[in-house]
């Protein structure tokens, strides 16, 4: 748990919220305040708080449309809250879930009974902050391929599955192109994986320095890498492929103790209103192009038309 957490008091009742605060101040928290529910949306804008103590009923704004509008946005969605209220107002109608996650304290409050509640929930807030953060950094390797770091092909078929449908709807162009060493077999055969592997990395390094923002670059084969071009017909496809096809033929690359030349062939499709959304049809046909350039001697770009 991190030092001197955050915590925002809400409430209406000034002599509440000076009790609560100094209560937690002492305790050592940070401690920032607001008398009603917009003033709390506001603060948590400026600071986002560890915790929030939330009285559930005041005027302009209740606790409960507080609480929902936190929980429509990302930044604060996950913020604990602890409910206060007078034992003569209603229970909250809050689903059964959300009270057993963000407990109901009565009020007037007992110092001792909120701090061990507090201490309870921030230890619960910094469990689920971890978990949230391990779920994010698995999401991201199930899309990453490990060696590259590039995407991998699981993530370029979600992602065309996206880009596809907007290409479709506004009508705006995308071109994919193929990579493929030529030698990656022949190196595969002298040096086996581990020297097919250092290649990789060594290409990728290049197509990272000639991707554009607006593009995504992902290894799409053992020896294939995708580079899907948005807003972009062939013809600009191809100056992008004719460029990287040169830029690799005149780099070196090692493998071992070895320094070798290197070609690629390259294969380009571009999207259009006769494939299926999927993204199925705009790799196979750039896959075609692909082969027939490495059929045709290799170091070539081809279209697929």
């Amino acid at each position: 748990m991190k030092q001197n957490p955050s915590i925002l008091i809400v409430d209406d009742e000034q002599a509440n919220v000076t009790l609560v605060a100094e209560v937690l101040k002492q305790s050592g928290y940070t401690v920032a305040t607001a008398s009603d529910g917009f003033k709390a949306l506001a603060a948590c804008k400026v600071r986002v708080p560890d915790l929030i103590v939330l009285d559930l009923y005041m005027p302009l704004m209740s606790g409960v449309d507080v609480f929902n509008r936190l929980r429509t946005e990302e930044k604060t969605r996950h913020i604990p809250v602890i409910f206060v209220r007078k034992k003569e107002e209603a229970a909250p109608p809050l689903d059964k879930q959300t009270l057993e996650d963000h407990p109901v304290l009565l009020k007037p409050l007992e110092p001792q009974d909120l701090l061990t509640i507090i201490k309870t929930v921030l230890r619960e807030k910094v469990l689920r902050d971890e978990l949230r953060k391990k779920e994010g950094q698995l999401k991201e390797l199930a899309l990453s391929d490990p060696l590259t770091s590039f995407r991998n092909q699981r993530f370029l078929i979600e992602f065309l599955k996206t880009e596809l449908s907007q290409c479709q709807r506004y009508d705006t162009p995308l071109s994919l192109i193929l990579i493929e060493p030529d030698q990656h077999k022949e190196i595969q055969r002298l040096h086996g994986q581990k020297g097919v592997d250092s290649l990789l990395l060594q290409l990728a390094v290049i197509l990272s320095r000639q991707n554009r923002r607006s593009d995504v670059l992902a290894r799409s084969g053992n020896a294939e890498f995708a580079m899907v071009l948005t807003h972009t017909e062939k013809g600009g496809a191809v100056e992008v492929a004719e460029r990287l096809r040169n830029v690799i033929a005149q780099s070196t690359f090692t493998v071992g103790d070895n320094t070798l030349a290197l070609t690629a062939s390259l294969g380009i499709s571009q999207f259009n209103a006769e494939m299926d959304l999927e993204g199925s049809t705009l790799l196979s046909h750039a896959r075609a192009a692909l082969s027939q350039a490495r059929s045709s001697g290799g170091n070539m770009t081809l279209i697929a038309e």
